[in-house]
């Protein structure tokens, strides 16, 4: 009696670990460290005293226009790592979908306080003072608050993304709270007036950037 050969079942081929192209890597290495240096330069805002906070971008004003500069292009580049770490994560759209939304949301709003901060920089000076504070007082109490409602868009998408990447598998629950952690504190220490909370913040995202290029290094992803 014949022996029955029996072959081998076809092995479905490994799934490729999701990574990111070179542009993307290079963007999440850069985009924090650019909202850092930014935030060293600028000169915050300080809602509780308008008149000293112009006072000190007129006495700095090419410092302050650098940093709210950086702080603006930082937004941009931010917006596009974030979209870059959803990418990552295709599998968990009921995830991913707002946060995709809150991460462009957010870092618009962060971009709309950049450009305010440029504004008040070319405000600062003016003989109108006195005008120019009451005009900043009335944003804050009113158009202002669109501002906060985009962060806070931006608080929720990140925290959700920071969820997603954990579930993946793609960074250990530790580098997700440190991105989580870093987003909310750079978006919310956006403005100010309390310099070293925006630094922090943005230090922590380095961290975090950096730990999840690690963690795609080691699963052999480019």
């Amino acid at each position: 009696m014949d022996a029955v050969r029996l072959s081998p079942s076809p092995l479905a081929p490994p799934e490729r670990p999701p990574g990111l192209n070179r542009p993307a890597v290079v963007l999440l290495a850069a985009a924090p460290v650019v909202l850092m240096l930014g935030r060293l330069l600028l000169v915050p805002f300080e809602d509780q005293d308008w008149n000293r906070m112009l006072d000190d971008m007129a006495a700095n004003h090419a410092r302050n226009a650098v940093g709210w500069s950086l702080t603006l292009i930082a937004a941009s580049l931010l917006t596009a790592a974030g979209l870059a770490l959803v990418g990552l994560v295709p599998d968990r759209p009921r995830l991913t979908v707002p946060a995709l939304i809150g991460v462009a949301l957010g870092w618009t709003g962060t971009a709309a306080i950049a450009s305010g901060g440029l504004i008040m920089g070319d405000m600062a000076d003016s003989p109108e003072r006195g005008a120019m504070v009451a005009a900043l007082t009335n944003f804050n109490e009113g158009n202002g608050n669109t501002i906060f409602v985009l962060v806070l868009a931006g608080v929720l998408g990140n925290i959700l993304l920071a969820i997603a990447l954990t579930r993946s598998g793609i960074t250990s629950r530790g580098t997700a709270v440190l991105l989580g952690v870093g987003t909310v504190v750079s978006l919310v220490g956006a403005p100010g007036p309390v310099k070293p909370i925006a630094v922090t913040g943005a230090a922590l995202l380095i961290g975090a950037h950096l730990q999840i290029l690690r963690s795609l290094s080691q699963r052999g992803t480019p």
